[in-house]
């Protein structure tokens, strides 16, 4: 446009009268706006600060095809600067690019579709084009109070909608519906967000009545589940017993200096070298045991600290037992920096392991025989993964309900490895286990580990414990909340950066035009990360195009087809159909729940053919909560770092995490510090890549030159019988040995490192931007 025109324009908006017949527009405050200057400031300015987020020099989009639309950081600029994006965009022709692109109607653009058609966004960016194009016949009718924009970052860390809810009420409040009770078919139809596992209802007592029995469901469940030192702790396979079959005595314990570490005497810091040598961190609260000679209840538990994984019994008086028994957090406790580097972090429960339970119950079955079973049954190949929904093992819980269709299990394949996913994201999943395996109702499942009268017959004593424990154990998963990103110990969230990163997240289509994407592109969705994983930032999940209720936040409810995530697909081939015909009959996949019209459960195996329909078999995208406290990532653990998920070909084949400085006997654990053990640029752990060829058979188990290995021969009889993963272990004798089960090697059975190959259309910038962003979830 001639300098002349432009001045012309500038002229007509201080006089505010330029076109015969023009009407005033209400303005954002009220007012009526006089002059295409009040237009802009008022009605448009404020939906440009959402361009701005990207559309400056140094943002995302300052790419070759974004800076034909570019602000800057002064709004004082705005004006001049949107005028001159629209010249060159080619002004109206008959509608703006500037328009098309933000309303969706011209792909691609980054940053989504803003401002739908018909949006007062594009009612009002619209008048000021015109204006631009024609200022003699420019008219400022119509013009829309654009509101106020929520902003890009914000999130309630995961935990249960009940608990926000309840947060600060009465006891006496009530409880609302469950919010994941919404996701039912339908309820993602023309919504950016996709959702094809559905919600099941799979027991009557789900709801608490009250914030107050919340509360006291939550309370219970932790001194039941969390269990150190607990009074009604529960532990392996005995309820919440003070006097279990699987306990040992103390005195017992304390021997393993000699009979395991093979030591001259007691060493003062023997604690910490089980600790280190089982990969089970010693929590921050006491956790007490009797040292030898101690009576426990002169000592109040005893001098001792027990690590993680342990827990001594107690009377339900409140006295000491002086026995020891194993729990559930063996699996499901770790540790991610020290609990003075932030809220919530250093020993945890309920986060990935960095154990390595084959280690314990070897050692254990050294003085506990009872132990020894499990000793032999290794549910681990490499330190903090575990075969924790092995079928063949699982099977045996309730051996003696469906003796028969259990050995049909036999010949199917191991799961393999699996790395424990998070407690905190269970209020936020309407299905559960990796590839959606049952419903999140279905909680009888959680208490497994503690079943009493394991592998009895007729077990009803040990059914009804399960039933009467379940509700508080699972109130309790869902108060956890995510640990904050510790910008004290790990730098800043660079705020402008992460809103970028919020909007690509949300917004950004993988298969958008240009991309070229050679990935199937799910049905339905807008092709984003949120899409798959769920809507977390204030402005999308107030959306409606992305969710029908705010209520939805942060929840992930869709399965992606395999062929499109295409990550190992051993666990999915270990939940076979075989396995799931079986499921029909076993009492934790609720063979006596609700049926559909075909007699099968609807609460037990959700890869069923009967009972999943339609749906494409595939891995369950994990709600994103705390997800940079959560390395290594895949449902296998086979990708240290977010980076290396988002960026494919930077993956490493074999690799072993970085330990902590080993301390007496060369024992040394996992390094989960955040100053040296974790990588912040790329979210993640801190590890040494190793080459083929080295280390001990079968751990780093390749071939430099090509061809078979022992690992191809022995995955051959893994994929044909599940239980054999469990039995072909070489015994565990030597430090080497433990040392060689730290490294993770991708060619080994179930623990490749394929897939998510969609994100490698990213640029790294734009990957920089939504690590940043994930750092505030």
């Amino acid at each position: 446009m001639t300098a002349p025109r432009l001045a012309a324009v500038l002229l007509c908006a201080g006089l505010s009268a330029c076109a015969p017949g023009r009407s005033d527009t209400v303005s954002g405050d009220g007012s009526t706006a006089r002059s295409l200057d009040e237009h802009f400031s008022q009605n448009v300015q404020p939906g440009l600060d959402f361009c701005r987020t990207c559309h400056v020099p140094g943002g995302v989009a300052d790419v070759e095809d974004g800076r034909d639309f570019m602000l800057s950081s002064s709004r004082a600029d705005d004006l001049q600067k949107l005028r001159d994006s629209w010249e060159r965009l080619g002004g109206n022709n008959p509608t703006s690019r500037i328009l098309l692109m933000s309303s969706g109607q011209e792909t691609p653009h980054s940053g989504g579709a803003p401002w739908p058609v018909g949006s007062a966004a594009y009612k009002n960016m619209e008048i000021l084009l015109k204006c631009f194009e024609n200022p003699a016949t420019c008219s400022l009718s119509g013009g829309v109070d654009p509101g106020e924009l929520l902003p890009l970052l914000g999130s309630r860390r995961g935990g249960h909608y009940w608990f926000d809810y309840c947060a600060g009420k009465p006891d006496s409040t009530e409880v609302p519906q469950d919010p994941r009770e919404l996701v039912v078919e339908g309820i993602d139809k023309d919504k950016a967000v996709l959702m094809n596992a559905y919600w099941k209802t799979c027991q009557e007592d789900n709801h608490p009545g009250t914030c107050g029995e919340l509360r006291a469901r939550s309370e219970r469940g932790y001194r039941l589940v969390a269990a150190t030192g607990e009074i009604g702790a529960g532990t392996m396979f005995g309820g919440d017993s003070p006097d279990p079959a699987f306990a040992f005595p103390a005195e017992d314990y304390n021997t393993l200096w000699d009979r395991v570490l093979r030591l001259p005497s007691r060493p003062d810091n023997f604690d910490q070298l089980m600790a280190e040598r089982w990969g089970m961190p010693l929590p921050d609260k006491r956790n007490p045991y009797p040292l030898p000679g101690e009576d426990p209840n002169a000592s109040n538990g005893g001098s001792g600290q027990l690590p993680l994984g342990l827990t001594q019994l107690r009377n339900p008086d409140g006295s000491w037992t002086g026995n020891v028994g194993v729990t559930c957090n063996i699996c499901h406790g770790g540790a991610v920096g020290k609990a003075a580097d932030g809220e919530g972090l250093g020993p945890m429960y309920g986060t990935n392991s960095i154990s390595d339970i084959t280690v314990m119950f070897t050692d254990l079955g050294r003085i506990a025989p009872q132990q020894s079973l499990l000793a032999v049954i290794s549910q681990n190949k490499v330190r903090g993964t575990g075969n924790i929904t092995n079928f063949q093992l699982f099977g045996t819980l309730t051996l003696f309900d469906a003796l028969i269709p259990y050995l049909t299990v036999q010949t199917q394949p191991s799961t393999g490895t699996e790395d424990p996913p998070v407690w905190w994201n269970v209020g936020s999943r309407p299905m559960k286990f990796f590839d959606a395996g049952m419903p999140t109702d279905a909680k009888r499942i959680e208490l497994s580990f503690h079943f009493p009268n394991v592998a009895s017959p007729n077990n009803v004593e040990g059914k009804q414990w399960i039933k009467d424990h379940m509700q508080d154990g699972d109130s309790w998963m869902m108060s956890m909340r995510s640990p904050k990103w510790p910008e004290g110990k790990l730098g800043e969230v660079n705020t402008a950066l992460a809103e970028q990163g919020a909007i690509l997240f949300h917004s950004k289509d993988l298969w958008g035009a240009g991309l070229d994407n050679p990935v199937r592109r799910p049905e339905g969705g807008n092709g984003s990360c949120a899409s798959c994983h769920g809507a977390y930032s204030p402005r999308y999940v107030h959306d409606p195009a992305f969710l029908a209720t705010p209520l939805l936040e942060g929840i992930a409810a869709y399965v992606t087809p395999i062929d499109i995530i295409a990550t190992d697909t051993r666990r999915l081939d270990g939940h076979s159909q075989v396995v799931s015909n079986y499921a029909r009959q076993n009492w934790f996949a609720y063979n006596d729940g609700p049926k559909n019209e075909q007699g099968v459960p609807t609460c037990g195996s959700q890869n069923d053919a009967a009972v999943r329909g339609d749906r494409e078999l595939g891995y369950l995208a994990p709600p994103l909560y705390g997800v940079w406290a959560t390395a290594p990532y895949f449902h296998n653990g086979a990708v240290p770092s977010v980076w290396e998920v988002l960026k494919p070909a930077d993956r490493k084949p074999i690799w072993r995490r970085l330990s902590r400085p080993a301390i007496d006997n060369g024992i040394a654990g996992f390094d989960y510090s955040l100053e040296t053990g974790y990588n912040a640029p790329h979210m993640g752990w801190n590890y040494e890549a190793l080459p083929c060829g080295t280390g001990s058979m079968p751990f780093i188990d390749c071939n430099p030159s090509g061809g078979g290995t022992v690992q191809d021969l022995l995955g051959l009889v893994w994929a044909n019988g599940g239980l054999a993963w469990n039995l072909l272990n070489l015994p565990i004798f030597t430090s080497q040995q433990i040392e060689d089960r730290k490294v993770y090697n991708t060619n080994y059975y179930s623990q490749d490192n394929g897939g998510h190959e969609f994100t490698s259309v990213l640029t790294d910038q734009e990957r920089q931007a939504i690590i940043e962003y994930l750092k505030t979830l």
